[in-house]
């Protein structure tokens, strides 16, 4: 389950929790009002904390030792200008990261993928030139219907696997962008401080 979905459901607990504290105040019956005030303050909390993660995906398409690859330079203030990147963007509220990728990898490529894995993830910190959590879930697409468009955020490039790490790439990216070409399971931190790697686990 992403943190998308626990939003959806923590935000139906607490609409419940409120109820039933309105009706045990109501009725008097203080042991139940207070045990759930105690369970609404600690669903406020974790419902706070979660709130502030950022969560995406990104996919990358291979075919015929290629990797279908988006030089981002089309969009303005874009923080990944003049990268390379591969598909994928932010999930919306009470997504599924499969929903989201097949979602972005249409939006963008005006494909629909029928053959893709869940490879792994990677958490971030302060990624981007801002400050808080992001997660990425990564997946890798070999099969996919209709005929690749064009995008509004990049150009769209099939490059060769072995230029993949020599492209202008984030710094981080060199340490989980094969193990999703080769759909090698992982799960990764990378602590940014700008666009530096400062810490990895």
């Amino acid at each position: 389950m992403t943190y998308e979905q626990k939003k959806v459901i923590i935000r139906y607990l607490l609409y419940l929790l409120t109820f039933l504290t309105f009706i045990s105040l109501f009725f008097k019956i203080w042991f139940i009002t207070g045990v759930n005030i105690l369970i609404t303050t600690l669903t406020i909390y974790y419902y706070i904390h979660i709130d502030k993660i950022k969560e995406t995906t990104l996919c990358l398409i291979v075919k015929n030792e290629k990797v279908l690859m988006m030089l981002r330079n089309k969009k303005k203030n874009d923080v990944h200008k003049n990268k390379y990147n591969g598909l994928g963007g932010k999930l919306e509220k009470g997504e599924s990261k499969a929903e989201c990728v097949l979602r972005e990898v249409y939006e963008e490529a005006g494909i629909k993928l029928i053959k893709y894995n869940y490879v792994g993830k990677v958490t971030f910190k302060n990624f981007g030139y801002q400050k808080g959590t992001e997660v990425m879930y990564c997946f890798v697409g070999y099969n996919y219907e209709f005929e690749i468009g064009h995008c509004n955020e990049g150009e769209l490039q099939w490059i060769d696997i072995d230029k993949i790490l020599g492209l202008p790439l984030w710094e981080g990216d060199q340490y989980f962008i094969m193990n999703i070409i080769e759909n090698k399971p992982f799960n990764l931190y990378l602590h940014y401080d700008e666009d530096k790697v400062i810490g990895i686990k």
